[in-house]
């Protein structure tokens, strides 16, 4: 039977993202990712999506909220026969590849790179900027502290990759930090699924 949750329909997350390349479209486009979107896709992929949608998610790309997206995890290993260990253990490896990937391209693209693919926004290199000193002073801990920190855990591999962190180093914390996050929103929507759903049903 389907794991949908008829209730969920209400819960949309809207980003929007700037174009620079083409000023004769829209340049606004709108990527949305619907929890009851997610559910359906869920009922046909299993866990295959839950790991792609989190690689996306790490690699810092627009559309992908953890919010949304974590406990809906957590919400539908609660109502199936999925593990929830195994869950959240392929979860963080989807997010320390998804992690790798964008370290990788400012490993060896530096700064450049860096603002061709993101763009050259005050703030956002202002964060970029926090996040090296913090990495900087702190190291390894510094990386898994950020992790858990909302908003610039995802991009903490971009300042990562511009100092050229060992690469042992960056899979290890970020692993610890990635898999404490993981683990807290996926079984907050496990523990809780029968109140979230009483909720918006």
């Amino acid at each position: 039977r389907s794991l949908v949750p008829s209730g969920f329909g209400w819960y949309t997350i809207v980003y929007r993202r700037k174009f620079r390349f083409s000023p004769t479209i829209d340049q606004t486009e709108a990527a949305i990712m619907t929890a009851e979107t997610f559910f359906q896709l869920f009922n046909q992929y299993g866990l295959i999506l839950v790991c792609a949608v989190v690689f996306c998610e790490y690699m810092n790309l627009p559309g992908f909220p953890a919010g949304v997206i974590m406990p809906c995890v957590g919400v539908l290993i609660a109502r199936s026969a999925l593990s929830l260990p195994l869950t959240v253990f392929l979860s963080v490896i989807a997010g320390v590849l998804g992690s790798l990937v964008i370290y990788a391209v400012c490993y060896w693209g530096g700064e450049p790179v860096m603002e061709k693919l993101f763009g050259r926004s005050k703030k956002f290199k202002s964060l970029v900027r926090k996040c090296h000193e913090f990495i900087d002073a702190q190291h390894g801990r510094g990386l898994a502290i950020i992790r858990v920190i909302p908003c610039i855990r995802t991009i903490v591999s971009i300042p990562a990759g511009l100092l050229r962190m060992p690469v042992k180093w960056f899979v290890g914390w970020s692993a610890a930090g990635i898999a404490v996050w993981n683990t807290a929103l996926i079984s907050f929507g496990y523990f809780f699924s029968e109140k979230i759903l009483s909720m918006v049903m």
